[in-house]
């Protein structure tokens, strides 16, 4: 102490030696605070970066020795598009742009939708500034989607953005090509070559329904007057259906309430009262506007849906109704020979109870309808090929093992969830077929029997 006081009184004398002295002694103190505070900050952050140690056991490795085992739970960083370790999606919620705004009415912007076999939701928008921040980017029909700026979008680890068109028209009625090609997903009627799966006309929860339930009216309560019927608008259809209805007409009894051949009233030209008229009788004439591979729409719905038999229009799988119906349960006018003969069939399955009924065998069944709608579409399914066959088209590589019967969004979501971006964007898409490879030539039920 005495040496210090020493010191210091000669410089406490004099001011300005003392205010040099103050001024050292404070730098001294504020270097030494700041590296006090780094050092802090170092432990801070290497205690931060720690793994997260939730579980301690001591596992013996010996008789006089033990050793720590730790279970890790690295920390998580939030994340926009997360991915599992596979590289499937973690989402919940989904942002869809509606690219070409034709989806429909649920559609709307903000609309949200629930996914049940994804526990997830999306969300509805068609601003297209909000591209950077989609999903899922959708145009219906391939062709209408050239606008979508492809080159823009992400499909890696960090960001999964996709891609998919759509559409319910024949390729006659629809674009067609290498415009298909630029998307991650293609969902057509076509249930082969769409991807991941169909979107098809068929709410296969419903048409097993009306699959197996048994007809409301009786044959004997059938019309007497024309045992067949035919409801169609659209007058000048591509492959000249119309044409061979009228050369029909000639050889037996058709009731038309369409605007097309009309000869009856009481029933309206569209599908929403179609099934009150259809059910009335024996055969419902279900033939298409387009024989294409696989575009089977709601006139094939309607017509099983009314219990009565549907007559249909199809060769060299285009399309091919053994992937819709059990067998022996429609009349294809393509198995005849002739006009006539086919009217003559027509007319002697009418006449025979029997014969009539056993093209609706698979009606015949002991399901309780009633507790057989409450059942998953899975369940139903097993019920269905117990009935008509493991083995049959429609099961095996037909409507019912391809329609999973959801929202397209939906089918969208559940798919991400389940499988690795990497294998989608390895997935390599295919022009969408024309309609001279896709379907019949134009008109050419015109000249059928001719």
């Amino acid at each position: 102490m005495r040496l210090i006081t020493r010191h210091l009184l000669p410089s406490i004398r004099s001011r300005r030696s003392f205010v040099s002295l103050l001024f050292t002694i404070s730098v001294f103190l504020s270097i030494g605070i700041t590296l006090r505070a780094t050092n802090q900050n170092r432990q801070l952050t290497a205690i931060i970066n720690e793994p997260i140690v939730t579980k301690q056991q001591e596992v013996k490795l010996s008789e006089d020795k033990t050793t720590l085992r730790q279970k890790v739970v690295p920390v998580q960083k939030e994340n926009t598009w997360p991915l599992d370790a596979q590289g499937r999606s973690l989402k919940t919620n989904f942002l869809v742009l509606d690219w070409t705004g034709f989806f429909g009415g649920g559609a709307t912007e903000g609309e949200r939708v629930s996914c049940s076999s994804s526990n997830t939701t999306f969300v509805w928008t068609r601003q297209h500034n909000r591209i950077e921040e989609a999903d899922f980017i959708i145009a219906h029909d391939g062709g209408a989607g050239g606008s979508i700026p492809f080159h823009l979008l992400h499909l890696n680890n960090d960001q999964q953005q996709y891609t998919m068109a759509f559409v319910m028209e024949s390729e006659v009625h629809s674009t067609t090509g290498d415009a298909w090609a630029r998307f991650n997903f293609i969902m057509t009627y076509n249930l082969d070559d769409s991807y991941p799966e169909p979107a098809t006309y068929f709410d296969m929860n419903l048409y097993l329904v009306d699959l197996l339930t048994p007809p409301s009216v009786s044959f004997e309560d059938k019309e007497k007057q024309a045992d067949v019927v035919w409801i169609i608008s659209n007058c000048n259809a591509h492959n000249g259906r119309e044409s061979f209805i009228q050369r029909l007409m000639q050889e037996i009894k058709i009731d038309s309430f369409g605007s097309c051949l009309n000869n009856r009233r009481g029933y309206g030209a569209r599908m929403a009262d179609n099934v009150d008229a259809y059910k009335k009788y024996k055969f419902v004439i279900a033939i298409e506007n387009s024989n294409c591979a696989d575009y089977v729409t709601e006139k094939l719905v309607k017509a099983v849906e009314s219990g009565s038999i549907p007559i249909v229009a199809g060769r060299d799988g285009r399309p091919d109704y053994r992937r819709y119906m059990p067998k022996h349960s429609f009349i294809n006018i393509f198995d005849y020979s002739s006009m006539k003969d086919l009217a003559d069939d027509i007319k002697r399955i009418g006449n025979n109870k029997t014969l009539y009924e056993s093209y609706l065998w698979y009606k015949n069944n002991d399901i309780n309808i009633q507790n057989f709608k409450e059942l998953s579409l899975t369940a139903k399914l097993k019920h269905v090929a117990d009935i008509i066959g493991l083995n049959s088209t429609m099961l095996t590589s037909g409507i019912a093992g391809k329609e999973k019967s959801e929202n397209k969004v939906c089918k969208l979501t559940r798919f991400v969830r389940q499988t690795p971006w990497q294998d989608i964007a390895a997935h390599k898409s295919i022009a969408r077929a024309g309609s001279g490879t896709a379907c019949l030539p134009g008109r050419h039920l015109s000249n059928i029997f001719s």
